[in-house]
C-alpha cells in the first residue's frame, strides 16, 4: 500500500508545483532552489514499498530511513515558510503590526538568504540519500491511495465482544466467581489475577466477572480502575471514590482524598478490579493501606507479569487461553463483514489466517479489518501468504498488528501514528482527531468533499478496519479508543521522533517533531531544546501552570499546540512568533486573556476556548486572521464577540457565537458559505433581520440554536415582547436541506420554528439527530416521524406538554411504508406535565386519503428511555407494534401503573416509579431491572426470562412468587438499603 514516504512525497510535489507557479515567490531569488527541490523530491516517488519494513531488520537501511524522515520533515517546514512568507506579501500594511510596512525589503533579503541556505543543505541530503539505490523501485507507478466514497457506517458498528468469545471463557468465569464468593466472609481478603499476553481478553474476563449476578449481590461496593502506566495516584483515589457513589470534586490532593476514600468504604464489603497493572506498588503503596478499613475486600488483578501478581501475593492466578479456531474464524468473518453467502467461499482460506494469528481476538480483528477491504478469494490468499513477520519488530507488536499497518495507504498510516501520541485509554473524539490530521498536513482534498469531511472518513475507515474502537455508547461513532497494543506499535514505529512521556520516559532524543506528556508528568521538562518541534499535546496535566515568556521565539515551527485542562493562566506575546501554528487548544484552561501578538498567527486556522471561564474578551487582532476555519467560544465569559466574523472565508465550524452591541450580527453568516457547524447562543440577545441567513449554507450539517433558559427549578421568564422577537429569530434560522444534527437548547417560543413543524422533511431531508431541549412554552411537538432518515430523537424539559399524539407521527414516511423508519433511539426526559402519550397509528391510517398501504411504527427503534415524567399514565397501547423494541428505560414515571405487552422486549429497567404494580406480557424478556418500585407486586407471562434484580421494592417476595408460578430457572436476587447488584449496562449495549 505505500509508505508514509509515499504521501508526504506527494504532498510536497503538489504543494512545490503551487510554489513555482506562484509570482511573488518566484520573485525571491530562492526559485532554482526551489525547482531543484522539486526534481530532487520526483526521484523518492520510487522508494521502496518495504523500506519501513527493512529499516527494522537492517541498521544501516534504519539509519537511511531516519535521515530520510528527518529531511521529509525539514522539507515540509521550508515549504510552509515560503507559502507564508509568500501570503504576508499579500496582506495589508497594517495586518500584522501597527507601526511599520509589515515586511521591509531588508526582512525580505533576510528572509530570502536563510530559506535559500536551508534549502540547499536539503538539496544536498536529498542528493547523498538517493546514492543508496538499493532503496530504490524501477517501478515508479503511482500506488493506491485511499478514496473517499460514501461509507456504510452501520459496517463499522461494533460487535459485543463479550457475547463473540463468552462461550470460551465461560467456564473460567463461572470458577473465578465461585472461588471469590465462597471466600467472602467477615475480615476477609483475597488477591486473584488474571495473567496473559497482550490482546489475549483479559480485560473482556474481568468484565464478566466484575458483571456477575453473584458478585453483584455478594459485595456493596464495586471499583473497576483501569491502571495503565501513566495513572496519576489522586486520579486514581478520585475513580474509585466517584465509584463507590461518592464525591469528591472540590479536592485535589493525596492528602484530602486519601481519607475519603478510606471513609467511603470502611466497614462496607468491596469487590476491586485493577485492569492492566504493570507495577505492584499502585497496590502495595497507595490502595492496600485505605481498602484494609473495608470489613472486607476481593482483589481481581489484570496483568501481562506474573512477577506483578507474586509481589501482590495472588493466591490464585489464572492464565487467559489463546481462542480457539472455530471461535476466531466467526469472529474473522463478523468483523470482515462477508455476507453468510460469502463464507462458505472464504472460510478454508479465513481458517489459514485465524492460525496465523495464534487464537489472539485482538490480532483476528485487525486482520479482519484488512480482508474487509478485499473482495476475492485471490485477495485473502495474498494476504494469507504475504510476509507477516518482521526481524527487529517486538514479538507482541510484529505479525499480523503490523500486517494491519503495513496494508493501510500511506494517509491512514501517518493518521493512525498520530493517535500513538495521545494518552492511553484516551477518548478519540471524530471532531477533534479530524482538525488534528489537517493540522498536520495528513489530510488531502478530493473531488467535492471539504477535507474535513475527508479526515472524518479517514476516522471512520480506521474505525472499518478496527484500527480504533468505538464506544459503543455513541451512535454515530463519534468517540473512540485505541488498544494498548496497537498505540504501542504507532510509537515504536514513530519512535525516531515522536514521543509520548510518562513518568519512565527518556526525554534525550534529538530531532523531536511531536510530543505528548501525560497528565502524571509532575515536573514539565524544559520544551526549548526541542527546536524542531512541531505538535505538542498536553491534556488535563494540572501541573503545567506557567510558559516561559520567550519560548515560542525558540519553538517556532509548533503546528499543533493542544493545552487542553492545563492551569496556565497567561499566553505569553511570543505565541505571535508561532507562524506556522494550525491549531491552538486552550479549552478548560483558566487564562483570562489572550495577547494582542495572537493576531499575527496568520496560518492559524482552528482556535477553541471551550470553558475558558474566566476569560472575558477577545483581542482585536484575532479578526485579522483570515484562515480560520474553526472557533469556539462557548462555556466561556467572553460578553462580546467582535464584528467581522464574516471575514472568516474558511469557517467550517463556528461554535458559541451571540449578538452583542457592536459587535456580531446574525446577519454575517449569509457571509459563510462553508460552514457545516454552527451553534449560536444567546439567541434573546439577537435581533430579527428581513432575510433568511442561513439560506447560503449549503454545507450546513450541524446546528444548535438557544436561550438562555437557566435550571429546570429556575427557569428564565421573559416578557411577551421579547418571546415574540425570539420566535421571529428561530423563524429566519431555515436550515440547509443538507443538515444532519439539529440542537434547540433552550427556546421559550409558544410554538416551534416553521421550518421545524411544517413539512420538516422537505426542510432537512438527510437530518439523522434532533434534539429538543428546554423548549419550555411549546404545547404540541413537530411531525417528526416525517424525517425520513432520523435515527435520534431526544425531548427534554417541554413543560408545556400534556399529551403526545398523532402530531409527533404526522404524515410518516409513504416511500418507506413507515412512521420514524430509521429511529433507533428515543429519550423523552424531564417532561414535567405529559400525562398521556398515544400513538393509534390505526385511526390515522383509516383516515388519510390513500389507505391502501399500512405504515408500520418505527421499524428499527431499538432503545425507549423515559426519565423524569412524574405525570405520565400510561405507556402507549399501540406501543406493542413496535417490532425491534429491544431496550427499554423507565424512571421516574410516578403515575405509570404498568408495563404490558411489549412483545419484542429483551431488556427492561423500572427505577424510581411510586405506583409501578405490574410488568406483564413481555414474552421476549430476558433481563428485569426494578429498583424503588414500592407498588409492583404482580407479574405474568414473561416466559423468556432470566434474570431479575430488584432493589428496595417493599413487595419483592410477592412479585417473586408470581414468577415461581408460572416459570422456574429464573435467578433472582434482591438487595435493600440502596444495595447496588445491577450488572454494569455496558454490557447490554
Amino acid at each position: 500500500m505505500g509508505t508514509v514516504l509515499d504521501a508526504l512525497t506527494s504532498k510536497f510535489l503538489t504543494r512545490l508545483s503551487q510554489l513555482i507557479e506562484d509570482e511573488i515567490v518566484m520573485t525571491l531569488s530562492v526559485k532554482k532552489d526551489i525547482k531543484r527541490l522539486k526534481k530532487n523530491l520526483e526521484h523518492f516517488r520510487a522508494v521502496r514499498e518495504d523500506a519501513e519494513a527493512l529499516a527494522m531488520e537492517d541498521r544501516q537501511i534504519e539509519a537511511w530511513w531516519k535521515n530520510m524522515s528527518d529531511v521529509m520533515f525539514d522539507v515540509d517546514v521550508i515549504i510552509d515558510l515560503v507559502m507564508v512568507q509568500s501570503q504576508k506579501f499579500l496582506l495589508p500594511a497594517r495586518s500584522l503590526c501597527f507601526n511599520q510596512p509589515m515586511v521591509s525589503c531588508f526582512e525580505k533579503l533576510l528572509f530570502d538568504h536563510k530559506v535559500a541556505r536551508r534549502i540547499k543543505d536539503i538539496n544536498e541530503k536529498l542528493d547523498e540519500i538517493k546514492m543508496n539505490t538499493e532503496m530504490f523501485s524501477l517501478d515508479r507507478s503511482i500506488r493506491q491511495q485511499f478514496q473517499v466514497t460514501t461509507v456504510d457506517r452501520n459496517q463499522t458498528s461494533p460487535i459485543d465482544e463479550l457475547e463473540v468469545v463468552g462461550r470460551e471463557i465461560k467456564q473460567s468465569v463461572d470458577d473465578i466467581v465461585q472461588m471469590i464468593v465462597s471466600g467472602c466472609h467477615e475480615n476477609s481478603t483475597s488477591v486473584l489475577g488474571i495473567q496473559g499476553m497482550g490482546g489475549i481478553g483479559k480485560t473482556t474476563l474481568a468484565q464478566k466477572i466484575y458483571n456477575d449476578q453473584m458478585i453483584r449481590e455478594k459485595f456493596q461496593v464495586h471499583i473497576w480502575l483501569c491502571i495503565s502506566q501513566s495513572y496519576t495516584e489522586t486520579g486514581l483515589i478520585k475513580q474509585a471514590i466517584r465509584m463507590a457513589r461518592e464525591k469528591c470534586d472540590q479536592l485535589e490532593t493525596k492528602t484530602e482524598l486519601l481519607p475519603l476514600l478510606m471513609d467511603t468504604i470502611k466497614g462496607k464489603s468491596v469487590f476491586l478490579v485493577l485492569d492492566d497493572v504493570w507495577k505492584s506498588d499502585v497496590w502495595i503503596d497507595l490502595l492496600l493501606s485505605p481498602f484494609m478499613r473495608a470489613l472486607n475486600f476481593h482483589i481481581l488483578v489484570t496483568t501481562r507479569d506474573l512477577h506483578v501478581l507474586s509481589e501482590m501475593h495472588a493466591t490464585h492466578i489464572h492464565q487467559v487461553n489463546k481462542m480457539n479456531y472455530g471461535d476466531g474464524l466467526e469472529l474473522l468473518m463478523k468483523k470482515s463483514f462477508q455476507s453468510s453467502e460469502q463464507i462458505c467461499e472464504f472460510k478454508n482460506i479465513g481458517y489459514d489466517i485465524v492460525k496465523k494469528c495464534d487464537g489472539l481476538p485482538l490480532a483476528i480483528k485487525v486482520v479482519a479489518g484488512v480482508l474487509s477491504t478485499k473482495r476475492t478469494v485471490a485477495e485473502w490468499k495474498s494476504i494469507r501468504d504475504s510476509k507477516w513477520s518482521i526481524h527487529g519488530l517486538p514479538k507482541e507488536l510484529g505479525g499480523p498488528l503490523y500486517l494491519s499497518y503495513s496494508n493501510l495507504p500511506p494517509q491512514l498510516k501517518q493518521c493512525f501514528l498520530w493517535c500513538a501520541l495521545l494518552p492511553p485509554n484516551f477518548a478519540i473524539g471524530r471532531d477533534d482527531v479530524a482538525y488534528w490530521w489537517v493540522a498536520e498536513g495528513f489530510v488531502r482534498k478530493e473531488h467535492d468533499y471539504s477535507i474535513h469531511e475527508i479526515a472524518e472518513e479517514y476516522y471512520l475507515e480506521l474505525i472499518r478496519r478496527n484500527l480504533l474502537q468505538p464506544i459503543p455508547m455513541f451512535v454515530d461513532k463519534g468517540e473512540s479508543t485505541m488498544h494498548d497494543l496497537l498505540r504501542s506499535l504507532g510509537q515504536y514505529l514513530t519512535k525516531d521522533h515522536s514521543l509520548f512521556m510518562n513518568a519512565e520516559s527518556n526525554n534525550s532524543m534529538s530531532n523531536l517533531r511531536r510530543l505528548g506528556i501525560s497528565h502524571a508528568i509532575e515536573e514539565i521538562p524544559p520544551l526549548e531544546e526541542h527546536k524542531c518541534l512541531r505538535s505538542l499535546l498536553l491534556f488535563n496535566n494540572k501541573n503545567f501552570k506557567s510558559i516561559r515568556k520567550d519560548i515560542f521565539r525558540k519553538l517556532e515551527h509548533i503546528r499543533v499546540l493542544v493545552l487542553r485542562g492545563t492551569s496556565i493562566k497567561d499566553i505569553p506575546d511570543s505565541v505571535g512568533n508561532l507562524v506556522l501554528l494550525r491549531l491552538l487548544d486552550l479549552s478548560y484552561t483558566e487564562i483570562n486573556k489572550l495577547p494582542e501578538s495572537t493576531g499575527r498567527l496568520i496560518s492559524l486556522e482552528y482556535l477553541s476556548l471551550l470553558g475558558c471561564r474566566q476569560l472575558d474578551s477577545l483581542p482585536a487582532g484575532l479578526m485579522r486572521l483570515s484562515n480560520i476555519s474553526f472557533l469556539q467560544l462557548d462555556w466561556t465569559a467572553i460578553d462580546h464577540v467582535p464584528k467581522g466574523i464574516a471575514k472568516f472565508q474558511q469557517l467550517y465550524s463556528l461554535k458559541g457565537v451571540f449578538e452583542s452591541g457592536t459587535g456580531f450580527r446574525l446577519d454575517e453568516l449569509r457571509r459563510l458559505p462553508n460552514i457545516q457547524r454552527l451553534w449560536v447562543q444567546q439567541l434573546e440577545k439577537a435581533a430579527p433581520v428581513g432575510e433568511l441567513v442561513l439560506k447560503n449554507s449549503h454545507n450546513l450539517r450541524e446546528l444548535r440554536l438557544g436561550c438562555t433558559m437557566g435550571s429546570t427549578g429556575e427557569r428564565t421568564r421573559y416578557q411577551t415582547g421579547v418571546v415574540e422577537r425570539i420566535q421571529q429569530v428561530f423563524d429566519m434560522l431555515i436550515p440547509s436541506p443538507s443538515l444532519v444534527y439539529i440542537y434547540i437548547d433552550g427556546f421559550p417560543g409558544i410554538r416551534f420554528p416553521e421550518w421545524l413543524c411544517s413539512e420538516p422533511e422537505l426542510n432537512m431531508p438527510s437530518l439523522c439527530h434532533m434534539h429538543l431541549n428546554e423548549c419550555i412554552s411549546c404545547s404540541v411537538l413537530p411531525p417528526a416521524g416525517q424525517m425520513p432518515e432520523l435515527l435520534v430523537l431526544h425531548i427534554k424539559g417541554a413543560d408545556e406538554v400534556v399529551t403526545i399524539g398523532t402530531e409527533l407521527l404526522g404524515k410518516g414516511v409513504r416511500s418507506a411504508a413507515a412512521f420514524f423508519p430509521k429511529l433507533e433511539l428515543l429519550r423523552l426526559v424531564s417532561m414535567g406535565n405529559l400525562e398521556k402519550w398515544s400513538l393509534n397509528i390505526r385511526n390515522m391510517c383509516d383516515d388519510m386519503e390513500d389507505n391502501s398501504q399500512q405504515l408500520s411504527l418505527m421499524p428499527c427503534l431499538k432503545r425507549l428511555l423515559l426519565f423524569d415524567c412524574p405525570k405520565l399514565r400510561a405507556l402507549p397501547q399501540d406501543m406493542y407494534m413496535i417490532v425491534n423494541l429491544k431496550r427499554i428505560h423507565i424512571e421516574g414515571a410516578h403515575k405509570l401503573q404498568e408495563v404490558v405487552d411489549l412483545p419484542a422486549v429483551v431488556w427492561l429497567k423500572v427505577m424510581n416509579n411510586t405506583c409501578l404494580r405490574r410488568i406483564s406480557n413481555l414474552c421476549k424478556l430476558q433481563d428485569l431491572f426494578a429498583q424503588d418500585c414500592p407498588m409492583l407486586d404482580h407479574t405474568e407471562n414473561l416466559c423468556s426470562l432470566k434474570r431479575v434484580y430488584m432493589i428496595d421494592c417493599l413487595h419483592a417476595q410477592v412479585f417473586r412468587n408470581c414468577l415461581a408460578e408460572e416459570e422456574q430457572g429464573i435467578l433472582v436476587h434482591v438487595a435493600t438499603d440502596g444495595h447496588n447488584i445491577f450488572p454494569d449496562e455496558s454490557l447490554y449495549n
